[in-house]
């Protein structure tokens, strides 16, 4: 009985840490048109930084400096988003042609063993 409340608890803070994430970057802009997010992530690139300085030093916490990036991730910020919508377009054709090649395969491995 003990297990089953803490998977339940367990779903349930998942759920809605993923839940308020999701509300997050909905109302914060995140999931709008490219410049609004390069906006919102221009924002949060320059207020994180100083969040986390400000939160070490409350905490009397030390932290290395943050790497500095050769790259400029606002240019690549939905191409991620991009690769997967590709993905998904391409994926009925894709399983099409391999599930045909495995037919082939199978025909051709049935009609040599006999």
């Amino acid at each position: 009985m003990a297990t089953r409340v803490l998977a339940a608890g367990r779903f349930i803070t998942k759920t809605g840490i993923i839940g308020g994430s999701i509300y997050l970057a909905y109302d914060q802009g995140l999931l709008a048109n490219g410049e609004q997010s390069c906006q919102v992530l221009n924002k949060v690139s320059i207020a994180v930084p100083k969040a986390v300085d400000e939160w070490s030093k409350y905490f009397g916490v030390k932290l290395p400096d943050l790497p500095k990036l050769n790259v400029p991730i606002s240019e690549y910020w939905n191409t991620g988003i991009e690769m997967t919508v590709s993905f998904l377009s391409s994926a009925p054709t894709k399983f099409s042609e391999y599930t045909e090649k495995g037919w082939q395969y199978m025909k051709k491995m049935t009609s040599s063993t006999v």
